[in-house]
């Protein structure tokens, strides 16, 4: 496989090359909106009050 103007991801990790490949590939990320949202992801939702409707009946 010829190495074109990128490193392929396959290559770098044949190549044990992936800082390499990292290097070519910067990214940018929003580290508030990351952390919400894998708080929300990780936080068990909370069990609603009596009074509300629990299950179904046929």
């Amino acid at each position: 496989m010829s190495r074109g103007k990128h490193l392929s991801l396959e290559e770098a990790r044949k190549k044990d090359q992936l800082k390499q490949f990292a290097k070519e590939r910067p990214s940018k990320g929003d580290e508030k909106l990351f952390d919400e949202t894998l708080k929300r992801m990780a936080i068990k939702p909370k069990k609603p009050k009596s009074g509300g409707r629990t299950s179904k009946k046929d």
